[in-house]
């Protein structure tokens, strides 16, 4: 029997070896001081908010057309979600509408800011944190969308920046800082808060220290993500193809609108806007074959957010217009010339045929 087939710490071994070539492959996308992989996106955005000791009673501005995991994590801290809305035709966050919040939120229970780039429409980060940081707020960034994108300008805005590298078998996500006390009290409490007695020479001395999870990587998920990243760019670059077939095939359609080709987008999503019965048109487009998706339902629509709060259906007006026509297209790297002719002729065909 050889050593290291007896050696406890070489698993760890190999792990930390792949951490380190999953950190260079990031390393081509974004920057950051500190790295930690986790094992799921909740568990990253979990861990930025222990991270930044959010507690009862405390608040936390994010969209309103935000994914539902951002403001459920900040209630399973008995923590108010603070809702932004988003800009007429568009869902980036609405500076006028953050402006307005900051100025009538004096409390100093409002913590942190999260901010998502919505489908690849990079947000002005910049402008953002010259609001916020004029509070003390902490900013968390959902970089998920904006991976491909030339972030060397803007990584050092977010006080921490996570990452999503979801694929059909791993929901590794990244948790990146550039703060060492975030860092450590986020590793920390990825591991069920246990801290090793790095004094002792016998090395399985232990204590607890703090509440934590399991949210620690596996190896397996460390491996199916650095594969991921190698992906990135020639995959993002696939989307932009495809977004500027959509735009010419669909620009002059009636009743449909979509926006111009942005070369700053990453088109993570398409999403185009229907006129009229947004329902019945992706209804009619199922039939023939293609599904469409919602990206996202304005949250204050959703039961628990309108019941807790007492939201009105009108509450957040660019948030409402916009989910009334919005719909996503099918957006993968893998889509054919003839798939992307197929639903381009869908889309024209029943478009032209509808009452």
């Amino acid at each position: 029997m050889k050593r290291r087939d007896i050696d406890f710490n070489s698993e760890r071994i190999d792990i930390d070896r792949d951490i380190e070539k999953l950190r260079n492959e990031f390393s081509r996308y974004g920057s950051g001081n500190y790295f930690l992989p986790v094992n799921n996106f909740t568990s990253a955005l979990h861990l930025a908010m222990c991270a930044i000791d959010l507690k009862r009673g405390d608040k936390v501005i994010c969209s309103v057309n935000s994914s539902p995991e951002i403001p459920e994590i900040v209630r399973h801290f008995d923590a108010e979600p603070i809702l932004v809305d988003v800009e007429p035709k568009s869902n980036r966050l609405s500076i006028k509408s953050l402006k307005e919040i900051l100025s009538n939120i004096k409390s100093k229970k409002l913590r942190a800011i999260v901010i998502s780039h919505h489908g690849g429409e990079i947000l002005n980060i910049e402008e953002i944190a010259s609001l916020v940081k004029k509070r003390g707020l902490s900013i968390i960034e959902d970089g998920t969308e904006s991976l491909g994108f030339d972030r060397s300008k803007i990584d050092s805005i977010s006080d921490i920046r996570l990452f999503s590298l979801d694929t059909p078998v791993s929901t590794l996500s990244l948790f990146v800082t550039d703060n060492q006390s975030i860092f450590q009290r986020a590793e920390l409490l990825s591991n069920h808060g246990i801290e090793f007695d790095k004094q002792s020479k016998l090395g399985y001395i232990y204590d607890v220290v703090d509440i934590g999870c399991q949210y620690r990587a596996s190896q397996n998920e460390i491996s199916i993500g650095i594969e991921k990243l190698r992906k990135i760019r020639n995959e993002m670059e696939r989307r932009r193809e495809i977004a500027k077939r959509y735009i010419d095939g669909l620009s002059s359609v009636r009743g449909i609108e979509v926006d111009r080709f942005n070369p700053n987008h990453t088109y993570s999503k398409f999403i185009i806007r229907v006129a009229k019965n947004r329902d019945g048109f992706a209804k009619e487009l199922k039939e023939y074959g293609i599904e469409t998706r919602l990206h996202y339902i304005p949250i204050h629509l959703l039961s628990y957010y309108k019941n807790k709060y007492l939201f009105r259906v009108n509450s957040f007006p660019n948030a409402l217009r916009n989910f009334q026509q919005v719909l996503s297209l099918p957006m993968r790297p893998d889509l054919s010339s003839e798939d992307i002719d197929h639903i381009i002729a869908t889309i024209q065909f029943v478009a032209k045929n509808r009452r």
